[in-house]
């Protein structure tokens, strides 16, 4: 669960700052909203992630962590959904400022579960390992979903996103669970007095 708890923070910080970085072009060079709307929004992408991130350090107490991240991934899936569904320039636009929102608890959720994730004994080696994960996952994700774009189309970058964060939600899961069941052999050993 060490390795996936890595990539998860590779994905998140990838996807953060692709949709950040290329949600300007797909705006105006694919979708053909305005320079200055388009900008708006972009900058709106940032603002509605600093608030989301303000707000859910007043509710991850009442949540916890684990209802926090979930329903930030399922969130974020849903306005990367309606970035790549794009009926119209205003649904487009609301995807950009959800994805925002939604994924703004996300990095400080998955740092303070670092420990329920792998364990408190592997905790501070991971969080280091984490943290140059996430430095990787801005620097080459963001770069390869621009090469995807060049090649093919900058609607490639919706399509890009909503795979990021359905990875992230499967790797979460997959972390979750690995954690329990290591939990639960160690307690049956306890139990039948192994150690």
């Amino acid at each position: 669960s060490v390795w996936l708890s890595i990539l998860q923070f590779f994905l998140y910080t990838g996807s953060e700052v692709t949709l950040g970085t290329w949600s300007y072009s797909l705006l105006t060079e694919s979708r053909g909203i305005s320079t200055d709307l388009a900008g708006f929004w972009t900058s709106g992408y940032w603002a509605s992630f600093t608030v989301g991130r303000i707000l859910a350090g007043l509710y991850a107490r009442r949540l916890g962590v684990n209802k926090l991240i979930y329903g930030s991934l399922l969130s974020a899936l849903v306005g990367a959904s309606l970035l790549w569904w794009n009926p119209s320039p205003t649904i487009s636009l609301i995807g950009v400022g959800l994805t925002g929102f939604a994924i703004a608890p996300i990095f400080p959720g998955l740092v303070s579960g670092t420990s329920q994730r792998v364990g408190e004994r592997f905790a501070a080696n991971t969080i280091g390992m984490q943290m140059s994960a996430a430095s990787l996952g801005v620097s080459i994700i963001p770069a390869l979903v621009g090469v995807l774009a060049r090649n093919l189309n900058l609607e490639v970058i919706p399509v890009c996103l909503f795979g990021l964060f359905a990875a992230q939600l499967l790797l979460y899961t997959l972390g979750l669970q690995l954690h329990r069941q290591k939990d639960a052999c160690k307690s049956a050993r306890l139990d039948q007095g192994i150690t």
